[in-house]
């Protein structure tokens, strides 16, 4: 009868656990933890690259990042949190090219370039480039809208 009772016991402890846990952190989607999202303006002739980031938590403000210098964003993310930051990125007279771009999703495709912690970006004359931690490269990711 003990061993009955044991695999019962053992049995009921997994099925709660399995249960309690939300339907979509089962083996899918970011992990927990802090993540860190970083531009960094590779813009010829010293531009000056103008940044405004927005998330559900907010509005960063204006940042202006002079060339080879970084705007950096941190910020914990709980599972399944549809956490997204879209940034305003201009430059050039009167703020007249760049455009709005996503700069941080919880897709897991997405977050798989970043290695799920660190997504580095560079802003260069041609595009904005993710760098892609498993391959050590930078992929281009946006054009520019205008």
């Amino acid at each position: 009868m003990k061993p009955f009772f044991s695999h019962f016991i053992l049995l009921l402890a997994i099925s709660t656990l399995v249960m309690s846990q939300d339907s979509c952190t089962v083996g899918l989607g970011p992990q927990s933890g802090n993540y860190h999202v970083e531009i960094r303006n590779h813009l010829s002739h010293d531009t000056i690259l103008k940044v405004r980031c927005k998330s559900g938590g907010g509005d960063l403000g204006d940042h202006w990042i002079v060339n080879g210098q970084r705007f950096t964003v941190g910020f914990h993310n709980d599972k399944c949190v549809s956490t997204e930051y879209w940034c305003k990125l201009s430059w050039g007279s009167k703020s007249s090219h760049g455009g709005n771009y996503r700069f941080f999703s919880c897709e897991e495709s997405f977050l798989k370039f970043c290695n799920f912690q660190d997504c580095s970006w560079k802003v260069r004359d041609d595009g904005i480039y993710l760098h892609d931690m498993h391959g050590l490269k930078d992929v281009k990711y946006y054009d520019w809208e205008s």
